[in-house]
């Protein structure tokens, strides 16, 4: 009766964790990019940008908008919580070129690029 009652546990506390856990996987596994679109940036480079002088959303923005117009570039997430631009570009952009950009979209903006 003792091994009965355990085998009948242990598939309640299975079912239970693939109840809550599931989705919380399903929802992780959704976040993954797509393998086809990473093979597409072969070409490209991430460069993270600190950016200084943001202070709200629309300073942000102001930057995102930025960035997004230089020729070469093809994705960009600005983080005001972080202080920090992500950029995928093409190889031979230069980051002087997008250090430039940040600091020309304002006055009280300053950028640098960081080290890997």
């Amino acid at each position: 009766m003792d091994r009965q009652f355990l085998n009948i546990a242990g598939i309640v506390v299975a079912v239970l964790v693939l109840a809550v856990g599931g989705p919380l996987l399903v929802r992780e596994l959704r976040t993954l990019p797509d393998p086809r679109a990473l093979a597409g940036r072969a070409g490209e480079k991430i460069v993270t940008l600190e950016v200084g002088g943001m202070t709200c959303e629309g300073c942000a923005g102001t930057i995102r908008s930025q960035i997004a117009t230089l020729e070469g570039v093809s994705a960009v997430d600005v983080r005001l919580e972080q202080d920090r631009a992500y950029v995928v570009c093409d190889r031979d952009l230069p980051d002087s070129a997008l250090v430039a950009t940040v600091e020309g979209a304002g006055p009280a903006f300053i950028a640098r690029v960081v080290p890997r």
